[in-house]
């Protein structure tokens, strides 16, 4: 046989073919894979405590006004008014009865989260009312975040004012609106 580069050349990379072949063949390998399962939590809250601070003698607005006599006049009273479909309080109807003037009440209301995951107050809200009537002021506590199995203290301060009519009834909605915490700036 007669040495030419094309025909080397040829049986050159015919080795090279057949020994990548081998080299695969004899390659042993294996696999490894993950199983994910993604479990969420539950964002959940509801009122666990409330009160008013009108337990014995009227509590007046402090400038301008003074019960110096001890006079139990008006009545404040918290009551469960809503449950949601886990049987959680989720609404309270505060009525404030027999006031006047000067009248003064807070009412505390304790947030329990009662979920997975933590809680900010995302947004609250106070419906319309007369401001010539009523002055109202929802007080937050300085930090809203409610980790699971805590709690939160929001102080709803209502002040009857000169603007208040006899035999009259006046009435408003205060909402909150829990979120995960991430999600709230």
């Amino acid at each position: 046989m007669k040495y030419t580069p094309g025909r080397t050349f040829a049986l050159l990379a015919l080795a090279v073919v057949l020994a990548s072949i081998g080299a695969a063949a004899a390659m042993w390998s294996e696999t490894l894979m993950v199983n994910v399962y993604v479990s969420t939590g539950e964002v959940d809250v509801k009122w666990s405590d409330y009160y008013c601070s009108d337990t014995g003698s009227d509590p007046q607005i402090p400038d301008g006004f003074s019960n110096e006599e001890g006079k139990d006049v008006a009545s404040c009273t918290v009551e469960e008014e809503l449950y949601d479909e886990e049987n959680d309080l989720i609404k309270l109807r505060v009525t404030l009865n027999n006031t006047y003037p000067g009248y003064a009440v807070n009412i505390t209301l304790i947030v329990d989260n009662i979920g997975t995951i933590p809680v900010k107050l995302n947004s609250s809200s106070i419906s319309e009312y007369d401001n010539d009537v009523l002055a109202v002021r929802l007080i937050p506590p300085s930090d809203t975040q409610i980790e699971p199995g805590d709690n939160a203290t929001y102080i709803l301060e209502v002040r009857v004012l000169q603007g208040a009519e006899e035999n009259a009834s006046y009435s408003f909605e205060v909402t909150l609106v829990f979120a995960q915490w991430n999600e709230v700036q």
